[in-house]
């Protein structure tokens, strides 16, 4: 084995970064804010979570770290990949894509699915108001808090015919 071929290890421009965000995982939250601008979640738990995702064929990813962004009912609601950077690395940005599909597609469906369900409550609602049906704001909660997958097609085929809201519900 020549010199080349031993893999570099880790040294302490890399190891340091990591050791801060597992001694306090909000220190990504905040990063990813700074960089992004974009605003982070209200959370009550900030935790590093599992960072090692192994494919089938012979290639083994490890993240740096990931941190989970969990809310008061324990529910994920954000996650981070940590990735330490000690040059610029133009492909890098995508090694780690597959990751995010292998154990956050769920958050990406169950994302689809709300904006699929705030979609139709929103055009039920449109249709009965541009019939001019009076809505009570505890109906309008109904539509738009329906967890059943079903039933916001039955609302919408009844909203074309109803005379009143409450039909809606009986």
């Amino acid at each position: 084995m020549t010199m080349s071929n031993i893999p570099a290890i880790p040294g302490l421009d890399h190891e340091m970064p990591i050791a801060l965000i597992h001694n306090r995982p909000e220190t990504a939250l905040e990063l990813l804010h700074v960089a992004t601008g974009k605003p982070i979640p209200p959370f009550t738990a900030a935790r590093v979570e599992a960072v090692d995702s192994s494919q089938p064929v012979p290639v083994e990813r490890r993240a740096d770290s990931v941190v989970v962004v969990r809310d008061e009912k324990g529910k994920a609601t954000m996650a981070v990949i940590v990735e330490v950077q000690r040059g610029y690395d133009g492909g890098k940005r995508f090694n780690f894509e597959y990751l995010g599909e292998k154990y956050f597609s769920h958050w990406l469906e169950k994302g689809e699915a709300k904006g699929r369900a705030e979609g139709e409550a929103k055009a039920i609602l449109l249709v009965l108001e541009s019939r001019g049906l009076r809505i009570s704001d505890e109906a309008r909660e109904r539509i738009r808090l329906c967890e059943d997958p079903e039933q916001p097609d039955a609302w919408a085929r009844g909203a074309a015919v109803i005379t009143s809201v409450d039909e809606l519900f009986g």
